[in-house]
């Protein structure tokens, strides 16, 4: 029986520590009721105000590096000015000299011709007139000269 009586003086503690707890717990509980909580956002508003700030910032920063890059780009050039004053030249150089080229051989292929047609006509004259022909070897060669 001595058993039974600890035991049962075991349970009846744990009862009395039970009820102390329960009603501390009741004790916090009317304590939170009591509590008003008021929801304070300011905090979160300072810091999404400061991030807006930051990043209007730098939208404006990026607009103003794209702008001048933008600018940029719009002054720089494939090639520099030298260089194309310098082809200009030369194409138009080398289209002078083509042309000259073309040119001289058309002219000097007419003059091949010409002379072959004044060839050949004199070549016909003389071979239609008999008379023309000795005038001519007479006129070629002197008598004063075929006696030297």
């Amino acid at each position: 029986m001595a058993k039974l009586e600890e035991i049962a003086a075991l349970l009846t503690e744990e009862i009395e520590e039970f009820n102390v707890s329960v009603a501390k717990l009741e004790g916090l509980s009317k304590k939170l009721r009591e509590v008003k909580v008021k929801a304070d956002t300011s905090q979160i508003e300072d810091l999404l105000e400061t991030h807006l700030k930051r990043q209007a910032q730098f939208e404006k920063v990026q607009a103003t590096n794209t702008r001048d890059l933008i600018h940029s780009m719009d002054k720089s050039k494939l090639f520099p000015k030298w260089i194309v004053v310098c082809s200009i030249i030369y194409i138009v150089l080398l289209l002078v000299l083509g042309f000259s080229t073309l040119s001289y051989r058309h002219t000097n292929q007419q003059l091949k011709d010409k002379n072959e047609r004044i060839k050949r006509h004199y070549q016909s004259f003389i071979k239609a007139s008999p008379e023309v022909e000795a005038h001519y070897l007479n006129w070629m060669n002197p008598p004063e000269n075929q006696a030297k």
